[in-house]
C-alpha cells in the first residue's frame, strides 16, 4: 500500500514539474468537457421543469383533430363536458403566439379564476377588466415595461392592452416571455371566438376511462383527440431526448477535432519522458511499476480537468445563464438570456465526463510509455 502511496505522490510531484504540460492537457479536457455537461445539464434541468409543469397540470387534455394533429376545439359542449361524472373541473385556454414589435411572445387566454395559484407576480396584480394583461420578467425588462402601461400587438394593432401586472421569474422559465389576458381577449386578438387551443379536464382518480365513454357520446360525430398527463409526459420526454441527440451528434463532430489536440498534447516533451523512463528501468523500476506511475499521472490530470469543467459549466448556468448554449434546448430563447436557467447537475454525465478524458490521456500516453518501459534503458536515454 505504501509503495501505490508514494507513486502517486510522485505522480504528483512529476505533474508539478512538467507544468506546461499539465496545463496544456488540462486546458484540453476543459474546452472539451466544459460544453458538454452545460448542455446536459441545462437539457436535464429544463426536462424537470417541463415535467414538473406537467404533473401540475389537468389529468386530461380535450382537443379537436385535424389531419392528425390538436386543432381548436368549440366551446359549445362545454357546459355538457362539466356536467360529466368524474370531471371537477373543466378549463378553457387559448394558446398561441404573436409579435410584440419585434419579440416572439407566447400569448396564454384563461379565465381570471383559473389561473393556477403557484403564479407569482414581481409587481402588480392579476387582470381583471377586459384589455388588461400581464406579462413575463423579460418581456418587461426588454420593453421597459411597468405596470400602467400601454402596448399593441403586431396581429391586432388596434386593441390596446395596458399592462398590471408582472410574472416573477420563479414562475418558471415559460412566464419569462409570457403575456396573460382573459379568454376572451385572446380570442379577440386571434380573431377566433368561441373556441379553445384546448380543454383542460381535472379528473376523479380512477374516473379517465368512463369520462372517456362519456365524451364519446358528446362528440360521437365530430373528431375530436383526447390526451392524457402520461402522454403529454411522453411527448415532453421524447422531445428532449430528440434534442439532446441531435446536441450530440453535433458534439461528436467538436469532440473528434479536440481528440487529436488531447493526444499530441498528452505526448508533449516525449523524448524527455523517454529519458526518464530509461533513468528508472536502469535504477531497477519494473514496467508494470512505471504504467502505474504513468496511469497515477494521468488520472490526477483528468480528475483537475474534470472538476474544472464542471465548476466552468456551473459558471456559465449560474452567472452568464447559459450564454450561447441555451437556445438550442429553449425555443425562443435570445443568445444572451437575462434570467438564470433551471440546471441539473446529475452525477452520471460528470463521472461519463472523467472517464472519457481518462480514457483519452491514457491513450495518448500508455502505448509510448510501455514501448520506453520495455526497450532497453540505454537506448530510451539516448532517445
Amino acid at each position: 500500500m505504501n509503495k501505490h502511496i508514494n507513486l502517486l505522490l510522485l505522480a504528483t510531484e512529476n505533474l508539478l514539474r512538467h507544468g506546461t504540460k499539465s496545463v496544456v492537457v488540462c486546458l484540453c479536457i476543459i474546452a472539451i468537457l466544459t460544453p458538454f455537461i452545460t448542455a446536459i445539464a441545462i437539457s436535464e434541468g429544463v426536462r424537470e421543469q417541463s415535467l414538473i409543469s406537467v404533473n401540475a397540470g389537468a389529468d386530461l387534455y380535450l382537443t379537436f383533430d385535424e389531419f392528425g394533429r390538436n386543432s381548436a376545439i368549440p366551446l359549445k359542449h362545454l357546459d355538457e363536458i362539466k356536467k360529466v361524472y368524474g370531471v371537477t373541473r373543466a378549463i378553457p385556454r387559448i394558446i398561441g403566439r404573436g409579435y410584440l414589435q419585434n419579440k416572439l411572445a407566447i400569448i396564454i387566454g384563461i379565465n381570471k379564476e383559473d389561473i393556477p395559484e403557484s403564479v407569482s407576480f414581481i409587481s402588480g396584480r392579476v387582470f381583471e377588466n377586459a384589455g388588461e394583461v400581464v406579462i413575463g420578467h423579460e418581456l418587461a425588462r426588454h420593453f421597459r415595461l411597468n405596470p400602467g402601461d400601454q402596448f399593441s400587438m403586431r396581429c391586432q394593432q388596434r386593441k390596446v392592452f395596458t399592462v398590471v401586472g408582472i410574472f416573477s421569474a420563479d414562475s418558471g422559465i415559460w412566464g419569462a416571455s409570457l403575456i396573460g389576458m382573459s379568454f376572451n381577449d385572446a380570442g379577440a386578438l386571434f380573431g377566433k371566438q368561441d373556441v379553445a387551443t384546448d380543454i383542460q379536464l381535472h379528473t376523479l382518480p380512477g374516473h379517465n376511462s368512463a369520462i372517456a365513454t362519456d365524451l364519446y357520446d358528446i362528440f360521437q360525430h365530430e373528431a375530436y383527440r383526447l390526451q392524457d398527463k402520461q402522454i403529454i409526459e411522453l411527448y415532453v420526454k421524447k422531445g428532449f431526448m430528440l434534442k439532446e441527440g441531435i446536441f450530440s451528434a453535433l458534439y461528436v463532430v467538436a469532440f473528434a477535432l479536440g481528440v487529436p489536440a488531447i493526444l499530441v498534447a498528452s505526448g508533449f516533451g516525449l523524448s524527455e519522458r523517454k529519458k526518464e523512463i530509461g533513468i528508472m528501468k536502469a535504477t531497477g523500476w519494473q514496467t508494470l511499476e512505471v504504467l502505474e506511475l504513468i496511469s497515477f499521472e494521468q488520472f490526477l490530470i483528468s480528475l483537475l480537468g474534470a472538476s474544472i469543467a464542471i465548476v466552468l459549466s456551473l459558471f456559465w448556468i449560474k452567472i452568464f445563464h447559459g450564454v450561447f448554449i441555451a437556445p438550442f434546448f429553449i425555443a425562443e430563447m435570445p443568445m444572451l438570456p437575462a434570467f438564470t436557467l433551471p440546471a441539473r447537475f446529475l452525477p452520471l454525465p460528470c463521472l461519463l465526463s472523467f472517464f472519457v478524458a481518462f480514457l483519452l490521456t491514457m491513450v495518448g500516453s500508455v502505448y509510448s510509455t510501455w514501448r520506453a518501459s520495455t526497450v532497453s534503458p540505454v537506448v530510451s536515454m539516448k532517445s
